[in-house]
């Protein structure tokens, strides 16, 4: 669960930015729908990464959402037996995740507190 709640996390810092930088919440919602629904829908969630086109595929195994998903599989022990790509994400997802979540954390929380902070001296 902490690994779900980590990549939850780190990635609400990344919608928070893009909530500051928007300027009504109707704009908000269609963001970050705009950056949700490939991210979710390209991955491994819902069908084998290698029953997909080979550029989807590609975009699959590399996507971060996918990274997390194989990582959950692998805590809750759940892998099943279906084949995992020979991609790094996919051979080492929980560090994937761990350091996608530590990168996301460095590089948008400095960002969002800033505009933030910006917005607010207006």
């Amino acid at each position: 669960m902490g690994i779900l709640l980590l990549f939850s996390y780190a990635f609400s810092w990344v919608m928070t930015l893009i909530g500051i930088v928007v300027r009504t919440p109707e704009v908000i919602n269609n963001a970050s729908f705009m950056v949700l629904f490939p991210l979710t829908f390209i991955s491994n969630a819902f069908v084998q990464a290698s029953n997909l086109p080979r550029p989807l595929e590609v975009f699959a195994n590399w996507n971060p959402v996918s990274a997390l998903v194989q990582a959950a599989r692998e805590l809750f022990g759940n892998t099943g037996t279906a084949p995992v790509a020979d991609t790094f994400p996919m051979q080492n997802p929980v560090l994937t995740v761990l350091v996608g979540s530590a990168l996301m954390l460095a590089v948008f929380i400095p960002v969002a507190v800033a505009r933030f902070r910006q917005a607010s001296s207006r």
